[in-house]
């Protein structure tokens, strides 16, 4: 195929046909409302899929995608300019739509920074952190490529509702677990991958996919059946993915929207109380079955009594930040450097028991701690908690389950965050809080003038 590029003509011809496609794509972009909105869902949903979980999925074609690449300083100019080129053409064909869909984007920064002020100055540490960072130009292009996936997913916030946001979310975790059951890729230990890096956020996304279809079987009479098929795949993916995390959050997942219905009757303080009582509950349930039931764990979940080591090397992150850089971190990617060999901030943590040398802190929490220190996770929190319970209020002000989402959501990163990363990351737990953080912001300053 290279060498047929290489021939002149053939080039030429190639040329002509993509500039003659883009040409119709615009045009019809630009004279149709609905398949311009339909485009960019499906832009979206490439973007989405591209990152999804905190590493991206495997195909070829999607790696070549992924915007982590940027960070990489190994990359070459021509893969950079390839990923460029692809998405500036996506850019630039919707731009009749995006020309009306931006032209509010002041207001809606205003209202977002009012709406949730911890978390947009956690995005202003974050944007300055290389000037703390060890590795300055790595940093800043990590920062540059975060702001990237950052804006899209604010748009997402301001332009999508809650019902297409839970389409897009439905669609695109059965995607994940149709083509992970096909492709299913098998780890030495003979647990499926699928399309994912490793099983155990392969089973966490089978866990999201199947929450979020029963649901949809309960809600559409329509679809019930289809929508009971997508669930039975992803159980059997959560079966053959043996993480016994995952099968305890898919029974938290699958109550807790019986659960939130609930809550929407209660007044908000005690429906605020009453969530973090669940997540709390939640929390220690998954601990007591991981990690003191040994019997459960050992002959069950097939799971030791470090949650897989974990416990054993996360004192010594959390002892390495507090004596090294405690307030601020070591900036976003600053951190966990092996490519630096004994100047990496990282070098010397290891699980001392089994010889696990860890590539992040397989925490979100503590992630973020590594690269924005304490000052960057207490605002973090602090915007969390914000959005709870600002979830909550939209809970009980609007309709069933959409009203849910934000919850549900948050629930799903906090819970997943736990024993694994990506909080904070190329990936789509960071898409999501910021889409839910812009969109609750303007969901209730909405509200609020009504009243």
């Amino acid at each position: 195929m290279k060498e047929i590029l290489r021939v002149p003509m053939f080039a030429f011809m190639l040329l002509c046909v993509v500039a003659i496609a883009f040409v119709t794509v615009y045009i019809l972009v630009a004279r149709h409302h609905k398949f311009a909105a339909r485009l960019e869902k499906i832009f979206v949903g490439i973007l989405f899929f591209t990152i999804t979980s905190s590493s991206g999925v495997t195909p070829t074609i999607f790696q070549k995608l992924h915007p982590s690449i940027f960070m990489n300083l190994e990359t070459t100019a021509p893969t950079i300019i390839g990923q460029l080129a692809i998405y500036s053409g996506m850019m630039l064909i919707l731009i009749p739509r995006l020309s009306k869909t931006t032209r509010n984007l002041v207001n809606v920064a205003i209202k977002w920074i009012i709406g949730d002020c911890f978390f947009c100055l956690f995005l202003l540490m974050m944007t300055l952190s290389p000037l703390w960072s060890q590795t300055p130009e790595h940093s800043f292009r990590a920062v540059l490529t975060l702001w990237g996936i950052t804006l899209v997913s604010i748009y997402v916030g301001k332009q999508y509702s809650w019902v297409e946001i839970y389409g897009l979310l439905r669609w695109l975790s059965a995607l994940l677990a149709v083509w992970g059951v096909v492709q299913k890729n098998p780890s030495s230990d003979g647990c499926w991958t699928g399309i994912l890096s490793h099983k155990n956020p392969f089973s966490f996304q089978m866990a999201n996919t199947a929450s979020l279809w029963i649901l949809y079987a309960v809600k559409e009479k329509k679809y019930r059946y289809f929508s009971l098929f997508i669930t039975l795949i992803a159980l059997i993916g959560l079966q053959k993915g043996c993480s016994g995390a995952s099968r305890i959050l898919t029974a938290i997942l699958i109550s807790f929207w019986i659960y939130l219905s609930v809550l929407k009757r209660l007044p908000v303080k005690w429906a605020f109380l009453c969530f973090l009582l669940f997540l709390v509950g939640s929390i220690c349930i998954g601990i007591l079955v991981l990690n003191n039931l040994e019997a459960i764990v050992v002959d069950g979940l097939k799971k030791d009594m470090t949650l897989t080591g974990r416990t054993n090397f996360w004192p010594l992150i959390i002892d390495r930040i507090n004596h090294e850089s405690p307030i601020f971190g070591y900036g976003i990617s600053g951190f966990w450097q092996s490519w630096r060999g004994l100047e990496d901030p990282a070098y010397g943590i290891i699980d001392v028991k089994s010889g696990f040398v860890p590539p992040h802190s397989h925490n979100g929490f503590i992630d973020i701690l590594c690269e924005l220190g304490w000052g960057g996770l207490l605002l973090f929190f602090l915007s969390l908690f914000n959005n709870i319970f600002r979830g909550i209020k939209y809970l009980i002000k609007e309709s069933f389950p959409e009203s849910a989402l934000p919850l549900y959501l948050l629930t799903f990163m906090l819970m997943t965050n736990l024993t694994e990363g990506g909080l904070l990351g190329i990936g789509t737990y960071w898409c999501w809080y910021v889409v839910l953080s812009v969109k609750l912001s303007l969901d209730m300053t909405a509200k609020d003038n009504q009243h």
